[in-house]
């Protein structure tokens, strides 16, 4: 398993980068992160008079005075001189290049902030995740910096070896509990005997241990897998509300699972999981 040694966050310079940079300083002391990296879009095409006045009066550029608004938010939560962490500003308004540098740059983890009352509409973050090719962890506005219970959704796609990896190799690094779910969605080519609902849950219990018991010696990992029912609600609904009942900190999902089409960059399940009405923090193996 890779260590998560290079990572990177997303600044928007508003107040949501101070809160961020504080989740990152406390993941830090779980994961002892190697480099840190600022991101930063300039998204202004053409200056004001008035603010090209501004930086003239300042004798400072654009891209010098966001540096300069950055590195003092670094400076606030990690102390100054910090070598180990770095600000990359993107001079132009070209959301492909800044994406082309992002997945050359080969991070191990990308932090992106989920705003639901700060500023900001959060489109940025929703399309940072479809088309960035590292692990990405997306975190609420009021998530904390702790994991005490990761949750680990099982669909037994051909993505779950790599998320059972790596929420093992989570939950070893950090010492916190790792609990395994499988919703169990009782199909419409069941309808005629859903009479019989009891039998069919326990038939497909019975075969989800199956699977997970050869998952679970492949990972190398001991934890128990426990089951719900969707009961009516999407998985992803499903998935959120027995995280919330178990009191967890964090999620790993793939971007897509089992029942998403091949062409799509983004699955149902990982959709729903980070939209802004989700309040946890979720975290997206590639």
């Amino acid at each position: 398993m890779k260590n998560l040694n290079k990572i990177a966050l997303a600044a928007d310079l508003t107040e949501m980068d101070e809160m961020m940079l504080h989740f990152i300083k406390g993941y830090d002391s779980l994961f002892d992160f190697e480099e840190l990296h600022l991101i930063h879009q300039i998204e202004i095409e053409e200056l004001s008079s008035e603010f090209e006045a501004m930086l003239a009066q300042k004798n400072q550029s654009l891209e010098e005075l966001i540096r300069e608004e950055l590195q003092s938010k670094i400076d606030s939560v990690f102390g100054e001189n910090k070598s180990t962490i770095h600000i990359y500003i993107q001079p132009q308004p070209d959301f492909s290049a800044l994406v082309n540098w992002i997945n050359k740059s080969k991070f191990d983890l990308f932090f992106l902030g989920k705003k639901k009352g700060l500023e900001g509409s959060g489109i940025f973050s929703s399309k940072m995740v479809r088309l960035l090719r590292c692990n990405l962890i997306l975190v609420p506005e009021t998530a904390k910096p702790t994991i005490t219970k990761t949750i680990v959704p099982i669909d037994f796609s051909s993505y779950t070896g790599k998320v059972l990896e790596m929420s093992g190799h989570i939950s070893k690094t950090t010492g916190t509990e790792l609990l395994p779910i499988h919703i169990l969605k009782i199909g419409i080519h069941y309808f005629p005997f859903v009479g019989n609902e009891k039998s069919i849950r326990k038939s497909l219990e019975k075969e989800a241990l199956g699977k997970y018991e050869k998952l679970k010696k492949k990972a190398n990992i001991e934890a128990s897998l426990s089951m719900y029912l969707a009961e009516g609600n999407s998985i992803g609904n499903a998935i959120y509300k027995h995280t919330r009942e178990l009191k967890g900190d964090l999620i790993v999902i793939s971007k897509k699972g089992k029942s998403d089409d091949s062409d799509l960059l983004l699955g149902s399940v990982a959709e729903n999981l980070i939209a802004n009405d989700k309040n946890v923090t979720v975290l997206i193996i590639q």
